[in-house]
């Protein structure tokens, strides 16, 4: 199990003091007259963020957070991640697009997570490689005009637009759980004898992707057939990686992980219900 640090510590303040903040938003947005179409944004929002920070941060390691929560570097820099793209930005994205908030509003903010990026910078807590802190002010202004727009459609009840959102809101609990599942010790992906932390976090969402496409195709058909194909392709397909030497999984608290294999069946199937509920 990875063990934490003292939450409340010179490097995490800065991260907790932002968390507070976005809950405050968050709380404002509760209050929204559609809650369905909030909480569909909110983790569609979220799932392009993670589709974003798959490359910039666990493929290219464009930057690294250090909250100093974790006390493995590799789960403390996804921690700050987390509270980046899962919580800070998606939040804020959301409430602008559902109060139909200026390009004014929308540059604002941006150039707060910019200048927040900069102190991050000066504090030692945030570091960068290739990544530049231009790139945020730039970006964030392309993803909330985004998230308007996928607004927009699911408003509407665009055929696509629903089917993405199903898509993301899958994508976004099943690698949660399998960052806590990471962070507990219980699963491990890599290549070869010796797997490393950073090979699982190259490997892990992109096993997670492709078991959340399966999931959202599954859960979109009536019918116990399809309730029984998702973890029959689950297992057969971690039986192969095992096999491959690329998944590591403790025997022991497998009574623990096993129910994973149920557990996205009944998520998804929760998600399909609920988007396309009229």
């Amino acid at each position: 199990m990875r063990k934490t640090k003292n939450l409340f510590n010179m490097n995490s303040i800065p991260f907790l003091l932002l968390a507070v903040i976005h809950l405050g938003i968050f709380i404002i947005l509760l209050k929204h007259k559609k809650p369905k179409d909030m909480w569909m944004l909110l983790f569609s929002n979220i799932g392009f963020a993670f589709l974003f920070e798959y490359p910039t941060l666990n493929l290219f390691h464009g930057y690294r957070y250090k909250p100093s929560i974790m006390k493995k570097p590799i789960f403390d820099s996804i921690l700050g991640a987390i509270f980046s793209q899962a919580f800070y930005v998606p939040i804020t994205a959301a409430f602008l697009s559902l109060n139909n908030k200026n390009w004014k509003w929308k540059f604002s903010f941006s150039f707060f997570y910019y200048c927040v990026e900069k102190l991050f910078l000066q504090l030692n807590i945030y570091k960068v490689s290739w990544w530049k802190p231009i790139y945020t002010l730039v970006l964030l202004n392309v993803y909330f005009f985004v998230s308007d727009g996928f607004y927009k459609a699911i408003s509407n009840k665009r055929r696509w637009a629903m089917g993405i959102a199903h898509y993301l809101a899958i994508e976004v609990v099943w690698i949660t759980l399998m960052y806590v599942s990471a962070m507990k010790g219980f699963i491990r992906f890599g290549r070869g004898y010796i797997h490393t932390w950073t090979e699982h976090f190259k490997i892990i969402p992109v096993y997670s992707l492709i078991l959340s496409f399966i999931a959202a195709i599954t859960s979109s058909k009536d019918g116990l057939f399809y309730r029984v194909l998702l973890p029959f392709i689950h297992i057969i397909m971690d039986i192969t990686l095992v096999k491959m030497e690329i998944l590591k999984v403790k025997i022991k608290p497998f009574l623990v992980t096993g129910p994973r294999y149920l557990l996205m069946t009944f998520i998804s199937r929760f998600f399909y219900k609920t988007i396309y509920k009229k």
